[in-house]
């Protein structure tokens, strides 16, 4: 090979090696690959119930910080016991993400989720009721973990489903 023709390939070769990712591309990809691990943590923990994955998605040092969360848990149990709990009373509970939302390391999740009330009041027919939730939950994550998160979901509907009325106050 000639000197020229050499030195023309070692630039080329330098060239597509020296290609680097931008930093807007780098925050681009870790934005998509929240995404992605709220929708897998959502699939995997809830609607498999896969509850030994939960510490593949939650930090030990996470806190629930939404209203009424228990404040004297931490890390993966927290959610293993509010999983637990759900479960016990809607044993068929099946989420549906109706958003997936991120900027930098927090992901927004806009969800439904239906399930079979087992332990509520029954139907006019005597079986138990099938009971549509929605919500929202904000993660915030470090490495791929949730380190924080707040959910705030309809809490009226459910007991509008169940049977329950709204009665106002007499005047």
């Amino acid at each position: 090979m000639r000197p020229r023709a050499w030195w023309a390939v070692l630039g080329l070769a330098g060239m597509t090696g020296c290609a680097t990712v931008s930093p807007a591309e780098r925050a681009q990809r870790a934005v998509a690959a929240n995404k992605e691990r709220a929708r897998l943590f959502t699939e995997e923990v809830y609607n498999q119930k896969r509850l030994e994955r939960i510490p593949e998605y939650v930090a030990a040092d996470y806190v629930d910080r939404s209203e009424g969360a228990p404040e004297a848990l931490r890390g993966p149990e927290v959610v293993r016991t509010q999983a637990e709990a759900g479960f016990a009373l809607f044993p068929d509970l099946r989420f549906e993400l109706l958003h997936v939302l991120a900027e930098d390391d927090w992901v927004m999740v806009r969800w439904r989720a239906v399930g079979t009330d087992t332990q509520g009041p029954v139907a006019d027919d005597g079986k138990p009721r099938t009971v549509t939730l929605q919500g929202d939950s904000l993660y915030r994550l470090r490495d791929g973990r949730f380190v924080e998160s707040w959910d705030l979901t309809d809490r009226l509907s459910p007991l509008l489903q169940r049977g329950y009325k709204v009665v106002p106050p007499a005047p």
